[in-house]
C-alpha cells in the first residue's frame, strides 16, 4: 500500500507500508481464559482466539465435518461429506468428492486456495488412487479402522501465500 504525503511548501514524498491481515477466529472449544478477580469477587475471563493458521485449520474442518442443513440460518453451509462416505452403496467417486471439497472450501472460506487433495485409507494402510470409485475398500476384512479415512488438504493461505497441509479425519461410528 503506497500512500503519498504532500506538505506545503515542501517536496513530495511517497511512504510505502505494509498491510498485513491477521485472521481471527473464536475457538470453538469455548474454553474460557483465567480471568482477573472482579469487585464482585467473581473472577471473569475472555474466550481463547485461533489465529493465522490455527484460524484457518479450524474453519475448514468445520467446513468438512458439517452436513447441509444442519447450521440453523444457513442450511447451505458445510461439504455434506458425512451423508455421502462410508456408505456401500455409494456411487460416490473419488473424483466426485475431491470436487465437492474443492468447492466447498472455495465457497465458504475464501482465505485460502486448495492446492492437492488426497485421501488416505487407514484400514487399508495406503492412500486411494486417483479416478478409483470407492473411497473405502469394502472388499478388505471389517476392522474398527475399516470406517476411518483421512482426508489431507495442501492449501496456500492467500494472504501471505504460506503452504500449510490440514488432515481431516472422517470416522463412521457404526
Amino acid at each position: 500500500m503506497a500512500l503519498k504525503r504532500i506538505t506545503p511548501g515542501l517536496r513530495d514524498t511517497t511512504l510505502v507500508t505494509l498491510k498485513h491481515k491477521f485472521y481471527t477466529d473464536i475457538d470453538l472449544s469455548f474454553v474460557a481464559k483465567i480471568g482477573t478477580v472482579q469487585e464482585d469477587g467473581i473472577r471473569r475471563g475472555d474466550l481463547y482466539k485461533k489465529t493465522d493458521v490455527a484460524a484457518i485449520e479450524q474453519s475448514i474442518t468445520t467446513i468438512l465435518l458439517t452436513n447441509r442443513y444442519e447450521k440453523p440460518f444457513n442450511a447451505d453451509f458445510g461439504s455434506n461429506l458425512r451423508s455421502m462416505l462410508f456408505d456401500p452403496i455409494s456411487s460416490g467417486s473419488e473424483s466426485m468428492i475431491r470436487q465437492l471439497i474443492t468447492s466447498s472450501i472455495k465457497e465458504f472460506e475464501p482465505r485460502v486456495e486448495v492446492l492437492e487433495v488426497v485421501f488416505f485409507d487407514a484400514g487399508a494402510e495406503k492412500t486411494v488412487p486417483k479416478g478409483a470409485s470407492s473411497l473405502t475398500y469394502w472388499g478388505m476384512p471389517q476392522s474398527s479402522d475399516r470406517f476411518t479415512l483421512v482426508i489431507i488438504l495442501s492449501l496456500r493461505i492467500l494472504n501471505t501465500n504460506e503452504v500449510i497441509s490440514i488432515d481431516v479425519n472422517m470416522n463412521r461410528l457404526r
